[in-house]
């Protein structure tokens, strides 16, 4: 299938199954959608608005795995592209194999595309304006993500 990328800002466009491109971070709808989705999901390992739990998120636990770090822009999240985002939301810890110890289950059964968008979203809701705006900088254009589509960052 031939697709087109064409540089745009601003709101969801659905690109074909499973291909959504966001646009519109801000949508009121969706930002209450994934809010509430976040604390019934997200919230009782990540904290109240993505604050984190209380625990070291860069230090492993004694069972040798990672705390759930925080997402609201003070630990590593912003980091990623919004593609690896939505594919950790969907399969957890699973995306990066083996050779990640953290603990996070994957969504893609319990939640539909729609709603970890929304959570997405929600979360990029979360970081303090400057790093939003250098996130939206930074991944400008057409944010395309296939939803289906594996987004592993490396493989071992």
């Amino acid at each position: 299938m031939k697709k087109t990328m064409i540089a745009l800002t601003g709101t969801i466009i659905l690109l074909g199954a499973g291909e959504t491109a966001i646009r519109d971070w801000d949508n009121p709808k969706d930002l209450a959608l994934g809010e509430r989705l976040f604390a019934k999901n997200c919230a009782v390992c990540h904290g109240k608005a993505g604050a984190g739990n209380g625990e070291d998120w860069k230090k492993k636990r004694s069972d040798g795995r990672f705390p759930p770090p925080p997402l609201n822009g003070t630990a590593h999240t912003w980091h990623h592209s919004p593609e690896l985002l939505a594919t950790i939301i969907a399969k957890g810890a699973a995306t990066y194999g083996k050779a990640y110890s953290g603990w996070m289950p994957g969504f893609s059964k319990k939640l539909s595309d729609k709603e970890r968008l929304a959570i997405l979203k929600y979360i990029h809701s979360l970081w303090p304006e400057e790093i939003r705006s250098r996130y939206d900088e930074h991944f400008s254009g057409l944010l395309q993500i296939d939803l289906h589509m594996d987004y592993t960052p490396f493989t071992f």
